[in-house]
């Protein structure tokens, strides 16, 4: 075990990943590949430092690092997770807009990401191609959350077009781009949060939209930008 004074956990490298099944919690974790080579080549870490080990339920394992396996030290818990549960549906954007967003929207604390083609998604990801995409994109929100500490990893669910997403949430709040729209989101403790595509919703997405469109302003915002805003009003505010 390390000596001296007890680092924050904050403070600590962190990494996300499924604990061994049969591990048996008094004896040393063996640390997947990637996360040995991120600790080793990435961060420069060397034989006794502390680490922190998140296996995703809201627990954080303080354990020594010991090359390709870490020793541990005491299970704790911390309250990082937002008071509110926000889940974010999210059109197809383009690459990047869409990683930026998923970025930020992880940071600030998102409980679960759901994706899905609109009608003017200029984005469209075919079936090969989407697991390669849904991988990077988990990684994203892997990497992120441990950034901003979190304990629990958001899901990154896919549902097939907007009518889907409304069906699961009634009480669904969509941001509009239109003029004549002037209530603003509606701060509580679930919220289901819709952001279209770059080219805004089409005339039939408008339609089932009804009196569920909200506006964040009169200024017309890039899709990372308005994800940011929503979150930011949703899960920042007091």
């Amino acid at each position: 075990m390390g000596s001296g004074s007890v680092p924050p956990l904050r403070s600590l490298p962190r990494a996300f990943f499924a604990f061994p099944l049969d591990w048996d919690e008094e004896s040393p974790i063996p640390l997947p590949q990637e996360e040995a080579h991120k600790f080793h080549n990435v961060l420069r870490l060397t034989k006794g430092d502390q680490v922190a080990l998140l296996p995703g339920d809201g627990r954080v394992l303080r354990a020594e690092y010991q090359g390709r396996e870490a020793a541990p030290i005491s299970w704790e818990e911390v309250h990082t997770e937002s008071e509110r549960r926000v889940r974010l549906c999210l059109a197809l954007a383009k690459p990047d807009a869409l990683e930026d967003s998923i970025r930020m929207a992880t940071e600030m604390g998102v409980a679960e990401f759901v994706l899905f083609p609109s009608d003017r998604s200029v984005v469209r990801w075919e079936a090969e191609k989407w697991k390669k995409r849904e991988e990077r994109l988990q990684r994203i929100v892997r990497e992120s959350a441990e950034v901003a500490f979190r304990t629990v990893l958001p899901p990154l669910l896919v549902r097939r077009n907007l009518a889907e997403i409304l069906g699961e949430g009634p009480d669904a709040q969509v941001l509009s781009e239109f003029e004549s729209i002037s209530v603003p989101i509606e701060v509580i403790e679930q919220m289901t949060l819709v952001v279209g595509p770059e080219g805004g919703w089409a005339p039939r997405e408008v339609a089932a939209i009804g009196d569920r469109a909200r506006t964040l302003g009169p200024r017309v915002m890039r899709v990372a930008t308005a994800v940011a805003a929503t979150c930011a009003r949703a899960l920042c505010s007091g």
